[in-house]
């Protein structure tokens, strides 16, 4: 599965990268809004979305993906942010599932797992 990492914390970032490359994906990391949103213009098996970025918001990236580019890849926001209206806005906006740091890898894996096959 390609998927695209949008993780600023370097130390997340590897538990992501090795996580995912150990299951057998192919992780693709950027580590701001500006490279993320360039990188969502490619096709992606599925996206792990961090909340807060340097240069702007998550929850703007996840709206230009569905939005303005009109893809329905799956996303699984990953953030340190725990209030309940994050997560509102982010299922709102098309997010298929909402995981808090600290996190599980494997609970992660699973999420991914199961969102792309029912995509």
């Amino acid at each position: 599965m390609r998927i695209l990492l949008v993780e600023d914390d370097p130390a997340v970032a590897k538990i992501l990268e090795l996580a995912l490359g150990r299951a057998g994906h192919a992780p693709f990391l950027v580590r701001d809004y500006p490279s993320a949103r360039a990188a969502l213009a490619r096709d992606w098996d599925a996206v792990v979305l961090d909340l807060n970025l340097p240069g702007g918001a998550g929850l703007d990236l996840l709206r230009h993906l569905r939005q303005e580019l009109g893809k329905d890849t799956p996303v699984v926001v990953l953030s340190g942010l725990k209030q309940e209206r994050n997560m509102a806005q982010a299922l709102a906006l098309g997010a298929q599932a909402y995981l808090t740091k600290p996190f599980s890898p494997g609970e992660l894996l699973k999420l991914l797992e199961r969102h792309v096959a029912a995509w």
